[in-house]
């Protein structure tokens, strides 16, 4: 009963119900794994990972909804889980192999002809010993991914072998914290920022549980960003708006010890009821953290949180803090007692701080701008 206790538990998603059987029945005769779900579409994927424990997804990438690795960005974003992909030696290009090591996709496995109908057995214990490497590896370490692709990646013209992969986290992230007024500011430095920001922002409102899930959505209609309600597990990967769920004390952790690659979690420290969602905690953390870059906008609201973790910001390398001014203030609490500790870099109304973020993070990456 151990034994069964131990087992990877895998996911096969494949659009043909043969390939699905055959891929079950392979992974079915190992002893360390354990086939909890068959998924022909994306959306069964995401709605098997919502309600099981998943370890391992192993799945094709021509899946149906699955164009531009769209159902594989689904999952990284909202139940972050290990892939392994099944392509066609046809299909596989530096494109897709690119995209598919920034999402954070684990191995490639190359189908056996006929396209039709895929020799799996022929390659069975590839399938079984690539789904199994999964428990033993650094999952997030780019050169753990890319030495998994094994002969696949020779099939890449030798003159892209030097391109460096760029890591899962992003380098640059945007930590915003608000109380009293804190919804109205963030909709309006949301609807500004560029949709192409190099960047992730966790935004953190003192609110009550059950709110943030509704206030996320309504976000999405204001930007081409992809906003999510924050959930344990997740990767804050560029592009990305994370909103810490009300009533909980979001924060980031590490990925296997690498300080540079974070994951959402959820502290048990809930602190003073009013400081829920605590943004001390989340600005804490991740700067902390072995990010590159790291950007603290305290906003409206009442009270003092937020100053303990500008104080952390400017104590490291790469820490930017920016605080909303009184005029624009619909309390003028957090913003104020960040601005006098004496730990804020910038001091701005609410209007100009979207473009602001937009112009910083762009000047940081490109190298291109001598900031004051």
């Amino acid at each position: 009963m151990k034994r069964q206790n131990n087992r990877l538990k895998v996911l096969v998603a494949d659009g043909s119900s043969h390939a699905r059987l055959v891929l079950e029945s392979i992974l079915s005769s190992s002893p360390d794994l354990e086939v909890i779900g068959l998924a022909s579409s994306g959306d069964q994927v995401l709605e098997i990972l919502r309600h099981q424990k998943v370890d391992v997804i192993l799945a094709s990438v021509d899946l149906r909804k699955n164009a531009q690795l769209l159902v594989f960005k689904q999952v990284f974003s909202e139940c972050p889980t290990p892939i392994v992909m099944l392509v066609e030696k046809e299909q596989l290009s530096l494109d897709l192999l690119e995209q598919a090591i920034d999402l954070g996709v684990f191995g490639v496995i190359l189908k056996p002809g006929p396209s039709t109908r895929p020799a799996y057995r022929s390659i069975a214990d590839e399938i079984r010993r690539k789904v199994v490497a999964v428990r033993e590896s650094e999952y997030f370490d780019p050169k753990k991914r890319l030495s998994m692709l094994g002969e696949e990646a020779q099939i890449i013209p030798q003159a892209t072998a030097k391109k460096e992969f760029r890591n899962v986290t992003a380098d640059t992230i945007i930590v915003m914290g608000a109380s009293t007024g804190g919804t109205q500011a963030v909709e309006q430095i949301i609807r500004q920022l560029d949709p192409k920001l190099k960047a992730c922002v966790l935004v953190a409102i003192h609110l009550p549980p059950k709110f943030t899930h509704s206030y996320s959505r309504r976000l999405k209609g204001m930007t081409d960003l992809a906003v999510v309600e924050g959930r344990a597990g997740m990767i804050p990967m560029p592009g990305k708006v994370i909103i810490a769920p009300g009533g909980r004390n979001m924060i980031v952790h590490t990925v296997m010890g690498n300080t540079a690659n974070l994951k959402i979690g959820f502290s048990e420290n809930d602190g003073t009821a009013h400081d829920l969602p605590s943004v001390d905690q989340l600005i804490m953390t991740v700067a902390q953290s072995g990010v590159r870059r790291v950007i603290g906008v305290v906003l409206t609201g009442m009270g003092k949180d937020g100053t303990a973790g500008v104080l952390a910001l400017s104590q490291r390398k790469g820490g930017y803090v920016i605080a909303q001014d009184e005029a624009s203030s619909a309390i003028f609490g957090m913003a104020k007692s960040a601005i006098d500790s004496g730990n804020t870099d910038k001091v701005l109304p609410l209007s100009e701080i979207g473009q602001y973020l937009n112009w910083y993070v762009a000047a940081n990456s490109s190298k291109s701008v001598q900031l004051t």
